[in-house]
């Protein structure tokens, strides 16, 4: 249905013709493109995830040996690495991906969806990103505005526009571009910023987008959508190949570059997966992402309603820095061989199991958004328990004495945060 009372321009019936049709099939720009439903099994054609995974391990040491721009340097007790190391996984993650969707498009096995648009319009907010990791000067609004550009293009060239969110009141009012447009732009932009927070320990953005990509391919795999199948595992085998050098030394970081590439390639395809398959609640794909939500939500509230500080400005105060200075360092301080690296690696396997427990009730009930509206308060009922137990001591805990004997600029005071 076309939104009424607009007025159209060129601009506005090229998005809506660019526009997934409910029922998985599109118009306009990509009228040739379809779901196959021949199957999972013949979905796949595996060379381009090897392809990815393979760049990406190649161009790692590149990244690892560009010692003169892009470094994060151990220079804040924020921090939790212990040396200067490069900032520039993600844009050879970025570079793996756009080698193999390039190679697949041109030999033909993803099909005329679209795939090497929707990796090229992200390029503005890669850009702005890999500006930051090198020079460390851009401010977040303006890395945010690249992201709603980015986000911009993709309504325009690869069908980036929300179909629906499975509620009723607003569903009604989705047809409109004027409430569509934003709202997608805006679900895009806070996909990247969410990505970046979380990146914030050996491993853990990495290891979470895997399981986040995962979810993406499982959905596209049993509803037979193979162009976003190939994409998203295109994705993970770029984010394998980075891994292997991030995880566990943190030899080379993801960078603001990789974490907004990774958020607005989960975003778009989670619009694109929703957009094609009825069958898919699209709660399920905002279940996937639980974690690094939530983890968003809360810290806009720390700065801005407790602190009363910028939400945009930085602090030690997420899950993760807390996990590290009150479990896994501690737990090193005990021994005298205790090392800090190890007690950075040890903090991403306790997130990722925040992932595979938001995956595994996202894939439970990918058709119910009830049950998936539940599950999302569950966890955030969970999370905010464990932030309050890390940040206020709750309880007694065994490394509380190593704590109190260990005071350095690793380990913080308790936060005053709730």
């Amino acid at each position: 249905m076309r939104p009424i009372g607009l007025g159209f321009s060129p601009f506005h019936a090229k998005l809506l013709d660019n526009r997934p049709e409910p029922d998985g099939r599109s118009v306009g720009l990509h009228k040739n493109s379809s779901v196959n439903q021949t199957g999972a099994a013949e979905l796949i054609d595996w060379w381009p995830i090897a392809v990815a995974a393979v760049c990406a391990g190649i161009l790692m040491p590149i990244g690892i040996r560009a010692r003169s721009i892009g470094v994060d340097e151990a220079d804040s007790a924020r921090k939790l690495h212990l040396v200067a190391t490069s900032r520039l996984g993600g844009a050879m993650v970025v570079a793996a991906c756009l080698v193999a969707l390039s190679v697949a498009s041109l030999a033909g096995p993803m099909g005329p969806s679209g795939s090497l648009p929707l990796a090229v319009v992200a390029l503005p907010v890669v850009l702005a990103g890999l500006c930051e990791d090198v020079t460390r000067r851009v401010r977040p609004r303006y890395r945010m505005l690249a992201a709603v550009g980015a986000a911009i293009l993709a309504s325009a060239f690869s069908q980036g526009i929300i179909p629906r969110v499975d509620l009723p009141l607003v569903d009604a009012l989705i047809p409109h571009l004027w409430i569509a447009l934003p709202l997608t732009w805006f679900m895009v932009a806070g996909a990247c910023n969410a990505f970046n927070l979380i990146d914030g320990a050996n491993g853990l953005a990495g290891g979470t987008s895997l399981i986040m990509f995962g979810g993406l391919a499982a959905a596209a795999g049993w509803t037979g959508d193979a162009s976003t199948l190939n994409e998203a595992l295109v994705v993970m085998g770029a984010l394998a190949g980075f891994l292997a050098w991030n995880y566990p030394r943190g030899r080379i970081f993801l960078g603001d570059a990789g974490a907004y590439f990774v958020g607005f390639m989960y975003a778009e395809l989670s619009i694109r997966l929703v957009a094609r398959n009825a069958d898919i609640s699209a709660w399920y794909v905002i279940m996937l992402a639980a974690y690094p939500i939530v983890e968003t939500l809360f810290s806009i509230y720390r700065r801005k309603i407790f602190h009363r500080t910028p939400s945009t400005s930085s602090d030690a105060l997420h899950l993760h820095s807390l996990i590290y200075r009150r479990v896994t360092l501690p737990a090193e301080l005990r021994h005298p061989d205790g090392d800090r690296s190890r007690a950075n690696a040890r903090v991403a396997p306790y997130l990722w199991l925040h992932g595979a427990l938001c995956f595994l009730v996202a894939v439970a009930f990918h058709q119910n958004s009830a049950a998936l509206w539940i599950g999302l308060a569950a966890y955030l009922a969970f999370y905010v328990n464990r932030y309050r137990t890390l940040a206020r001591f709750g309880g007694k805990r065994p490394w509380r004495r190593s704590m109190a004997l260990e005071r350095g600029p690793d380990v913080i005071e308790r936060p005053d945060v709730l």
